[in-house]
């Protein structure tokens, strides 16, 4: 091997090496964790978020849910029982009408957080949920600009 012929290959392993380390970088993101950063209040988004929730299971728009539901959704029933996006979709509550109570929201980067309360006249597995106001918690995630929904969990009591 000539002198030019190793200066050649150490030049494409330097510029190989650089590609894949950038590549690298790009995969771990622009942004990084930081455990003491604090969360900007967003409750015009979270409400924003959660009245799409609440509209799309009133109208039952599965078609809307489908893309608005994370691929990881899950409900946390007041029962105990947590579902994934597929039941949910597939087994709607009926839900006749609802009243939010002021949603609070809290954003980190690309997930939200909303805390409210809400008032309905709604029926999950026969089951009548009381119209009194109920604490909920819902997440959102943000990806490529648009918001989904994580999870939800409804702190209800159900009547038999």
């Amino acid at each position: 091997m000539t002198i030019r012929s190793a200066r050649a290959i150490k030049s494409v392993s330097a510029l190989i090496g650089a590609i894949v380390l950038t590549a690298a970088l790009a995969a771990c993101g622009g942004t990084s964790y930081d455990a003491s950063a604090k969360p900007t209040i967003n409750d015009e988004e979270a409400t924003t978020q959660v009245t799409r929730l609440f509209e799309g299971v009133l109208k039952k728009n599965q078609a809307d849910l489908q893309k608005f539901l994370a691929p990881n959704f899950v409900q946390q029933r007041t029962t105990g029982v947590g579902i994934n996006k597929e039941d949910y979709i597939n087994g709607l509550p009926d839900l006749y009408s609802y009243k939010l109570l002021p949603v609070t929201g809290l954003q980190y980067g690309d997930t939200l957080t909303a805390t409210y309360q809400a008032s309905t006249n709604l029926i999950v597995d026969g089951k009548k949920y009381p119209k009194a106001p109920v604490p909920f918690l819902t997440t959102f995630v943000r990806t490529n600009g648009e918001w989904h929904l994580v999870s939800n969990g409804n702190f209800g009591i159900t009547k038999s």
